[in-house]
């Protein structure tokens, strides 16, 4: 009688393989079906009318990606069935059920990991709240660790058990120690001290939202940006550094051209390309030099750069109308299975996107980041620019971060994802200026420490005393702090001219450190000085006909001579007379007012455009006053003056707005003999009357007539 051979173990593991594929993709599906459940996450979107737009755009690339993210599922669903095989075999246990059980084990421990590190994963999830909330208060990132690392002992120890020999049983637990010694040992290779022949190297690194009253230096308590504190301390820092408008966007086509946002032709976000005033940037100086040109940023939904901005590399997120929809395609488990680099180069559309919260790994990207950075470095001259938002909305903070500053009291909404509400007159914010203010700097401090890593990276590899370095913010932030009835309401920036909004981050450590630079330059200077001084210092030729000027000078401890801010506001959620009563509120702030490009580029109509830039508010700054053009309800244009408004430099000052308004080519108000002059503009009927007189405001001066009460209110 033929004695019956029993089957391969790997014809075994083939079948627990395609066992783990179909759970995955059962996985797969059962997310998708809970993000078509009406009202969840608010996928199910009209597609007509507005939308009609969107959905066109969207639906020829969405098969692929959903294809792309299917792959992930199968193939972590693969990885995860190898892994529970593995480990029934160690108890001599092959059976289905063990092996689907391991697996759920598996998912568990990885989701355990992640509701820990990364809580705004399932923070939507209703059903998992409550476990939710005790794992933020009470979870480390260790305890799920350990109790992987026991489940692996218990294993080992089954596995040695079961070996016939003590011989055999030292020769295999030796093994396996070599192996979790030299995969240790990979993990923490890094890279090393270079040669003094480093090519050069510039580093820009912009914080989003960052405002300077978080340094220790400027009144901070240190525990909100520690490694920008560290690295002030090798630099010199302006105090008194501003930027001509305080929105993403239009601040950093003004950095890149050196020019005032009403020359560059981007004025706030989600410009159209056809409005962008093409000029050169410094970047394309550093390309046209052979230099490599890299920008990142882990968010493109409201500030994206193009090949107009100079850069050669540009890595982010996809533009658009795509990036609009990944928000709602929240496929939680891309979260627990692609949070690497593999995952991130497979689909970074999620991986690497700052708007998928929980899904994107801040610190992960902020490593990979790093290494990209050095990687570019190494071979040749290099000008590696870096926004991070981590501040931006949705603004969710990680471990350590959500326990830092906001109080375990507070409901979990509020400690894991920003709040967003309309501002509006009469409304009040439904938290507390301390709690908004409290989540703002667990953010700055999360972006404090991806700046930290690529800075610490730069350190261990040589690089970081021979560079350039420049750190930023585009603007600052308002928590309406002048205003008791908005107090918690939704933070802004670009809704008006001051401090709070217009004051920025702005710190340069040159080549070989500050030597006999100040630590600190009273100076005022502007985000548009950024590119020149960068230029001077590379030794480049400088940027014609711009606005900025180098700041060198300063940096080598020499004087300058005093500078001028010009600044425009922005365009927010926030209308213009919830904080100045009279104003004219007339720019649209529905989705109709954007239109979608065949290509999904979203970009501001052009009744809208027109719209925004009568509304905007216009002003200059010398560090003593401000004078700020004010659009009035009823066709009036107001000049208001802040600050020391008497005397020849407050009229110097003024005579330098009219200058720098009347510098426009088209697009924006000339004064003319006391009068304003808008008929090159052309204005839809019935919008609003064109303004016709300029009045002065002057402070203590009553507004009389031409500042009425704003409309519907």
């Amino acid at each position: 009688m033929a004695e019956s051979v029993p089957p391969h173990p790997f014809r075994s593991l083939g079948w627990r393989l395609v066992l783990g594929a179909g759970l995955g993709l059962v996985l797969f599906a059962g997310e998708s079906w809970l993000l078509l459940r009406s009202g969840l996450v608010g996928v199910d979107i009209p597609v007509d009318g507005p939308y009609a737009a969107l959905a066109a755009a969207v639906r020829p690339v969405l098969p692929g990606l959903l294809l792309r993210v299917a792959a992930v599922y199968l193939v972590a669903g693969m990885v995860l069935a190898g892994v529970a095989w593995g480990l029934a075999h160690v108890w001599g246990r092959g059976g289905v059920g063990v092996t689907v059980m391991g697996w759920c084990v598996l998912v568990l421990l990885l989701a355990w990991d992640r509701a820990i590190s990364r809580p705004a994963l399932f923070d939507d999830l209703p059903a998992v709240r409550p476990l939710l909330a005790w794992l933020v208060d009470h979870g480390a990132p260790w305890h799920p660790r350990a109790a992987a690392v026991l489940l692996a002992l218990v294993h080992v120890a089954v596995l040695l058990a079961r070996l016939g020999t003590w011989k055999r049983r030292l020769q295999v637990g030796l093994g396996l120690v070599a192996t979790v010694a030299v995969l240790f040992v990979a993990g923490r290779a890094g890279g090393g001290g270079t040669t003094d022949a480093s090519p050069p190297l510039v580093v820009l690194i912009g914080i989003d939202a960052f405002r300077p009253d978080r340094l220790r230096t400027l009144g901070g308590n240190g525990e909100v940006a520690p490694h920008v504190d560290r690295f002030v301390e090798d630099a010199t820092l302006f105090t008194r550094a501003y930027t001509p408008v305080a929105q993403t966007e239009p601040a950093w086509r003004s950095l890149l051209t050196a020019r005032w946002p009403h020359e560059t032709g981007v004025r706030y976000a989600l410009t159209s390309e056809s409005r962008m005033k093409l000029q050169p940037t410094f970047a394309e100086s550093f390309a046209r030099a052979g230099w490599r040109t890299v920008f990142a940023t882990d968010c493109s939904r409201f500030h994206a750069e193009g090949p107009a901005s100079g850069f050669a590399t540009r890595l982010q997120p996809p533009r658009g109308a795509v990036n609009f929809l990944l928000e709602k395609l929240r496929y939680r488990a891309l979260g627990v299975f692609a949070d690497h680099a593999v995952g991130a180069a497979w689909v970074p559309e999620f991986i690497d996107n700052r708007a998928l919260a929980g899904i994107h790994d801040p610190m992960g990207y902020a490593g990979r980041l790093t290494s990209t950075l050095l990687d570019e470095a190494s071979q040749g001259p290099t000008l590696f620019a870096f926004h991070a938002t981590a501040a931006h909305f949705p603004g969710d903070p990680v471990h350590p971060f959500y326990r830092r500053f906001v109080s375990s009291s507070e409901p979990l909404e509020r400690r894991l994802r920003m709040h967003f509400a309309p501002v509006s007159p009469g409304a009040k914010g439904g938290w507390s200026r301390d709690g908004a203010e409290a989540l703002y700097d667990e953010l700055i401090s999360q972006a404090d420490a991806q700046v930290g890593m690529l800075l610490d990276a730069l350190r261990r590899s040589g690089r970081y005393d021979d560079a350039l370095i420049v750190l930023m913010s585009d603007h600052g932030e308002s928590f309406h702090e002048d205003r008791p009835d908005l107090a918690g309401a939704t933070p802004v920036h670009g809704a008006r001219l001051s401090e709070l909004e217009n004051r920025i981050l702005l710190a340069v450590k040159p080549p070989k450190g500050r030597a006999g630079a100040p630590a600190t330059s009273e100076a005022l200077v502007r985000l548009v000085d950024v590119g020149p001084t960068l230029l001077e210092l590379s030794s480049l030729p400088a940027l014609s006909g711009v606005d900025g000027v180098s700041l060198a000078p300063l940096l080598r401890g020499e004087s300058l001579s005093p500078l001028n801010l010009y600044a425009e506001t922005g365009f927010t959620h926030v209308s213009p007379e919830v904080f100045d009563r009279g104003h004219w509120p007339g720019a649209p702030r529905a989705f109709d007012a954007y239109r979608i490009r065949p290509d999904g580029v979203v970009e501001l109509g052009d009744a809208a455009h027109e719209a925004v830039v009568l509304e905007k508010d216009r002003g200059a700054f010398d560090g003593q006053r401000w004078w700020v053009d004010r659009p009035q309800a009823d066709g009036t244009l107001l000049r208001v003056c802040e600050g020391d408004c008497e005397g020849l430099d407050a009229l110097a000052l003024e005579s330098w707005l009219d200058t720098v308004r009347g510098r426009t080519p088209e697009g924006d108000s000339r004064k003319v003999a006391g009068h304003v002059d808008d008929s090159r503009r052309p204005v839809s009927p019935g919008t609003v009357r064109p303004p016709q007189q300029l009045l002065r405001l002057r402070p203590g001066q009553h507004p009389g007539p031409a500042h009425p009460q704003p409309r519907g209110g």
